[in-house]
């Protein structure tokens, strides 16, 4: 009975997470209520705060909530690939996916970088900071191995998981259309990872076609 006590209660915590992030996100930190949360929840508005001792704290754990999701995936996604790039490209291609499929909580980091929530843009970068060393790690690898030049490591990992945030915030409005979100993602990755300039053979190529 313990267990699935807990469970349940798990569950619920869960629960409020998701509609709080949602919350944060339609009308911003200030504007959000926590007993319109617990409502929504449904829950007593009472019993939010045995889980949650004040707003601050459930916006706090919404973030960490999602990071944890995020870094379960990645660290599978991480340790089943031997190639460092194959499994960078697996990760990357992985946070679009979650984002988009999770879009309550994708939503939330964005507005806590620039949007309403900026107030919290310090806890989000914070949070953030663990999932960011995967990355770093793969790219650290890619370069000592020679599959990538040298460039400054943490800047390529913030410009890849920034990229990956555009796709996120864009893909519903402006890129659904070209596919899912996974396939978006590979065009888009393909493109910065290969580069978009026309190598010495197919030059020669194209001026012989002329």
């Amino acid at each position: 009975m313990g267990g699935r006590n807990r469970e349940d209660q798990e569950a619920k915590r869960r629960r409020i997470l998701k509609v709080a992030a949602r919350e944060f996100v339609s009308k911003g930190y200030n504007g959000a209520n926590i007993n319109v949360i617990a409502e929504k929840s449904g829950i007593g508005k009472g019993t939010i705060y045995l889980y949650f001792p004040s707003k601050a704290e459930l916006f706090t754990e919404a973030l960490r909530e999602s990071n944890k999701l995020w870094l379960e995936r990645a660290r599978e996604v991480v340790s089943s690939e031997t190639d460092p790039l194959a499994a960078l490209r697996k990760l990357l291609r992985l946070d679009v996916v979650l984002g988009v499929e999770h879009k309550e909580l994708a939503q939330l980091w964005l507005s806590s970088f620039f949007g309403e929530n900026r107030q919290f843009a310090g806890t989000a970068a914070e949070v953030f900071e663990e999932y960011l060393r995967l990355v770093l790690e793969l790219v650290r690898k890619c370069v000592d191995n020679g599959t990538f030049r040298k460039v400054d490591e943490r800047l390529a990992s913030y410009t890849l998981l920034g990229l990956n945030e555009l796709i996120i915030a864009f893909y519903d409005q402006l890129l659904r259309d070209w596919g899912d979100a996974g396939e978006v993602h590979e065009a888009v990755l393909d493109m910065i990872l290969e580069g978009m300039k026309v190598g010495k053979e197919e030059r020669k190529s194209r001026a012989k076609g002329r």
